[in-house]
């Protein structure tokens, strides 16, 4: 009896990295095809699907409706509405079957003050009406933040260069007071060169990044209160073989390997493997299986002792999106003082319909 209460009450030592990398489970990733709905599951511990995620669209492929859950339960869930140069999206957390209930009395109190303006709530849930102004080109120039009630928290406003890149974003308080600010620069070829970062409560921080001739970035520094830390790449190309070697320096000016990345073709497609590295030895790594159509195919995570403690497999449908993943992981499982390992299975399925 003993042992078995203990079953019950396992601690789970997950060795290696957690989450399915790459694949985004809750849909920001960039669908092939005219989706109209978009619908996740998970089948772990033996037990029945339970769902993770929900989506559709409208036929211009814009999200009407997204729902994300947690162990099988409603978690949030979010509205848009489209007009001609607006987008009202309604955010409800920890809501349930009530999302109509909770913005049932909403209207936009335009001249009212906040009455909770200056004070912090220990509420985590997230309730609010977000109105977002579009430009001709369809990027967001204005978001105003309301409560269910109708009172405006904050208000962001952006700026773009002719190519659609954003160049500013400055956020204010309910009473207009400008509290952050973030300006960005971009070279001729339009990547981003200098990051720079005010807030009223911590210090001015600005990134500089720089490229070589072919794109490629080729170190990142970072000025944090005065501070600078760096972060370098080099690149190496022997035969079919490319590497990618990342370096951080800290504030003394020390330098150290953190990560290689190598990419080789395969005769069914491309293999590419990340290695972490710490004092000058791989403390884990992973390895991405392609297709000849770019598709990952299977992920495998291994250890320091470059023992296989995860491994992913995938499935697509015709357009290109994946629908089943199936993962398999070795845990450490202490029962009655004793640590056993043991191969955990999920797997993930997604349905979609199209247009």
């Amino acid at each position: 009896m003993k042992k078995l209460i203990s079953k019950f009450n396992y601690l789970f030592i997950f060795i290696g990295f957690f989450g399915v990398a790459q694949t985004d489970i809750y849909g920001n990733e960039k669908l092939k095809g005219k989706i109209k709905t978009v619908e996740s599951f998970v089948i772990e511990y033996g037990n029945k699907e339970k769902p993770v995620f929900f989506q559709n669209f409208d036929t211009m492929g814009r999200p009407l409706i997204v729902k994300k859950y947690n162990d099988g339960y409603l978690r949030s869930e979010e509205r848009n509405e489209y007009k001609s140069n607006q987008i009202i999206t309604t955010l409800c957390e920890s809501c349930g079957n009530d999302f109509d209930r909770y913005f049932s009395k909403f209207s936009i109190k335009e001249n009212e003050k906040y009455p909770d303006s200056g004070f912090l709530t220990n509420d985590p849930s997230v309730r609010q009406k977000i109105y977002k102004t579009v430009d001709k080109s369809g990027n967001i120039i204005s978001e105003k933040y309301y409560t269910v009630n109708g009172y405006l928290t904050s208000t962001i406003k952006s700026s773009y260069n002719p190519k659609s890149k954003i160049i500013s974003s400055d956020s204010y308080d309910d009473e207009n007071k400008l509290y952050s600010s973030n300006k960005y620069l971009y070279n001729k070829s339009n990547f981003l060169t200098e990051e720079i970062n005010k807030n009223e409560n911590i210090p001015e921080s600005k990134k500089s990044y720089f490229y070589d001739h072919l794109g490629r970035m080729i170190l990142e520094k970072q000025n944090y209160n005065n501070t600078i830390y760096e972060t370098s790449f080099e690149y190496i190309k022997v035969k079919d073989t490319t590497k990618i070697l990342r370096y951080s320096t800290n504030s003394k000016g020390e330098k150290r390997l953190f990560e290689i990345e190598l990419s080789y073709p395969t005769l069914k497609g491309e293999t590419k493997e990340k290695q972490n590295i710490s004092n000058n030895k791989v403390v884990y790594k992973t390895v991405f299986q392609y297709d000849l159509s770019k598709n990952l195919n299977s992920q495998k995570y291994y250890n320091d002792k470059n023992e296989l403690i995860r491994e992913s497999y995938y499935t697509y449908d015709k357009y290109g999106n994946w629908t089943e993943i199936n993962i398999s992981e070795t845990v450490n499982v202490i029962v009655n003082n004793t640590v056993n390992k043991e191969i955990q299975k999920k797997q993930y399925i997604r349905r979609l319909q199209y247009y």
